[in-house]
């Protein structure tokens, strides 16, 4: 994806030894949920995204804004084929994410709303993932 310095890009050697003291400590289940970037992510997290090998080790969700617009739909998604940890990406819809957790698995709903500027707007559901008890990952419901 493109880079800029406010999100993780710009915190390379952060993020490389926060994702490998998950891996070195077998942290059950962590979950990253982010936002402020206008638009729907699921993404599985890698010690290496360089290496389409490397585990996955942690998910990470992001939730677009309820009313703002988000970045082009097209510009985003021509970098997705070098970013194969992204596993869904919408910048059209407008929203929020809601999150169901309990013994077995955490559901993530992607939460869309048909019109922004209608008080009376209906609410439908884009995109479900969950991550199972034990499997870091996204997984598509």
């Amino acid at each position: 994806m493109g880079s800029w310095t406010d999100d993780w890009d710009g915190f390379p050697a952060s993020r490389r030894r926060l994702l490998q003291r998950i891996a070195q400590t077998r942290v059950s289940n962590p979950v990253v949920v982010g936002g402020d970037i206008h638009a729907f992510f699921a993404n599985d997290l890698r010690v290496d995204f360089d290496d389409s090998k490397s585990p996955v080790v942690a998910t990470e969700f992001v939730g677009t804004s309820i009313s703002a617009s988000g970045p082009n739909f097209e510009a985003f998604a021509a970098f997705l084929p070098d970013n194969p940890h992204v596993q869904f990406f919408d910048s059209r819809k407008r929203g929020y994410v809601s999150v169901d957790v309990d013994g077995k698995q955490m559901t993530t709903r992607m939460r869309v709303i048909s019109e922004v500027t209608d008080p009376r707007a209906s609410v439908s559901t884009l995109k479900t993932f969950a991550v199972e008890s034990g499997k870091p990952g996204a997984v598509a419901v």
